[in-house]
């Protein structure tokens, strides 16, 4: 019996429909599909399948997708989509219900991709520890676990034990441990100067780096699409024999720094000491992810990022190992270090002031301002900010204000001078780990929560409605007309000004995980560097009030 795509799907709302109400995340009666969507780390692949529009790549991080007729990524199904585990380990697609497939570390998901639902079946349910093979037969989908043969209706409900003979009778088209495919179809391939391909299955790049090939697949249109582990995903044109890579998504998930430049992104963090690290440029118009190692960059000590400033000409990094200086027109790189008169090598922030005559550098040790064009790398040598740690600088028009382990300072451009601001009652000398400004509004981050001052009134407003709501670490805030969004290491807190009221939202709701470095606001979405990847939230959806 053949299915009509039409048909299952209809088929399948219905069936959906009879689902009791506790069986569907509150996730999903709160927010649309496409309000979260996340980039981690996905260059790390299991598995490829190919869809009517999509090649679908099954990483370590999520379900990446790759329109074919557009050529170009769209975003990923990840944790924030309601996958229920980011590891994904084998994918299937089944033509005759519209249904993409993944199993993953803890269970069986699927998307019904005419609708966009998503469910998740646990192995428990299942009575299974793991999947390593999923089919797609004439009449049903087959699951594989570790010999263990399970055949289930094409919507996903009903899983019984099954044999190879019933199996091979449905003529199922096995993807994972089961799929029939060996060494010998890949033909040899040529790429990009840096990178030798070998036809036993593995790439090298120019660092003499190797990289498994995973899975292949060869569409109907003499394309052979390859996955790898630890480069992406790749195309190659069957006819010119020429492999071309298709890099996507962060290079480390860690993201702690954010920065716009025109119509693209840089983002930076830290990385696990068993992993490599890479600062990330996502050329949003072109949908290009491009990716620097600082260990194969001479002129950059260190791409563990905690900052980031864009001037029209270059990118300033604040990193664990110096000020790093990437020139975009000429494509070099420059580091600043103690030896140039830096106070530490320990970079926490970097700025440029409002002017473009100065930037300006916090470090663990105290404050350096950097003279343009000349680049003349000055110290602060005000007593009071001599070994400080400098946790964060913001400009304000022409002041600068400074957090720091010891309170807070604003640097008075009029007068030249820094001055200690004592804060609101009871500050004393808590640290002051995060500032945003907007207008006549300062936002803080101290040791007791969130704080407000009014710089045109000079009164502190102090704390803002529900005070226990408010985490002691505090990474970051941003502010805006109607709004506060502050990053702690649980989840994002945002405050609504009207309502006098905070709202937290937290991996329940679709970040990718619940420590948020650093926020960036585009219109109607705001961006969260996360560590574990980027997460973009609609907030300000005509359709939902938070």
């Amino acid at each position: 019996m053949k299915w009509h795509l039409k048909t299952c799907v209809l088929v399948l709302s219905l069936a959906l429909q009879t689902v009791t109400a506790q069986d569907i995340p509150d996730r999903e009666i709160h927010y649309r599909y496409g309000d979260w969507i996340s980039y981690p780390v996905m260059r790390y692949i299991h598995s490829i399948v190919l869809g009517p529009q999509y090649i679908y790549f099954g990483t370590t991080g999520g379900i990446s997708r790759y329109h074919f007729f557009k050529n170009a990524w769209e975003f990923p199904f990840t944790v924030s989509d309601g996958l229920e585990n980011g590891y994904v380990h084998v994918l299937a697609y089944d033509f005759n219900s519209g249904i993409l497939w993944c199993a993953t570390d803890v269970g069986l998901s699927y998307w019904v991709t005419g609708v966009d639902e998503r469910r998740n079946i646990s192995y428990q349910s299942l009575n299974v520890n793991t999947i390593t093979s999923i089919g797609i037969g004439d009449e049903y989908v087959w699951l594989e676990s570790s010999g263990r043969i399970l055949r289930g209706d094409r919507f996903g409900f009903y899983f019984r034990n099954a044999t190879e003979e019933e199996s091979i009778a449905d003529q199922v088209r096995w993807s994972g441990d089961l799929a029939k495919k060996s060494e010998e179809q890949l033909p040899e391939l040529f790429m990009e100067a840096g990178y030798l391909f070998h036809s036993n299955g593995t790439i090298l790049d120019r660092e003499l780096r190797e990289y498994a090939i995973t899975d292949f697949y060869q569409d109907d249109f003499n394309r052979l699409w390859l996955a790898t582990w630890g480069l992406g995903g790749g195309v190659a044109d069957v006819k010119t024999d020429y492999l071309t890579l298709l890099p996507f998504g962060p290079y480390i998930s860690d993201v702690k720094a954010m920065a716009w430049d025109g119509w693209g992104m840089w983002l930076g963090g830290h990385h696990p000491s068993l992993e490599t690290g890479g600062i990330t440029w996502w050329d949003m118009e072109n949908g290009e992810w491009i990716y620097f190692e600082a260990r194969y960059l001479s002129q950059l000590k260190s791409d563990e990022v905690n900052s980031i400033a864009v001037s029209d000409d270059d990118v300033w990094f604040g990193t664990m190992e110096g000020l790093g200086r990437y020139d975009k027109k000429n494509g070099t790189w420059r580091n600043y270090t103690v030896y140039d008169n830096l106070w530490d090598n320990r970079v926490n922030s970097v700025i440029l002031d409002n002017g473009g005559k100065n930037i300006w550098v916090g470090t663990t040790w105290g404050i350096n301002r950097i003279r343009l064009p000349n680049m003349t790398v000055e110290q602060i040598r005000d007593e009071r900010l001599i070994r400080r740690t400098i946790y964060q600088l913001v400009v304000d028009g022409n002041d600068v204000w400074a957090g720091t382990d010891r309170g807070l300072y604003r640097y008075d451009n009029k007068d030249k001078v820094w001055e200690y601001i004592p804060g609101y009652p009871g500050m004393l000398i808590q640290k002051v780990t995060a500032i945003s400004v907007f207008k006549n509004e300062i936002w803080f981050g101290t040791d007791d929560g969130v704080q407000v001052y009014d710089k045109q009134t000079g009164e502190w407003i102090g704390y803002p409605a529900d005070h226990d709501s408010i985490d002691r670490t505090i990474h970051c805030i941003l502010a805006d007309s109607g709004a506060v969004w502050v990053g702690t290491d649980r989840g994002v807190l945002k405050y609504h000004k009207k309502e006098n009221r905070w709202r937290r939202f937290t991996t329940d709701d679709g970040l990718i995980d619940n420590v948020v470095n650093w926020i960036l606001l585009d219109g109607d979405y705001v961006w969260f560097g996360t560590g574990g990847g980027l997460t973009r939230f609609y907030w300000n959806a005509p359709y939902r009030k938070d």
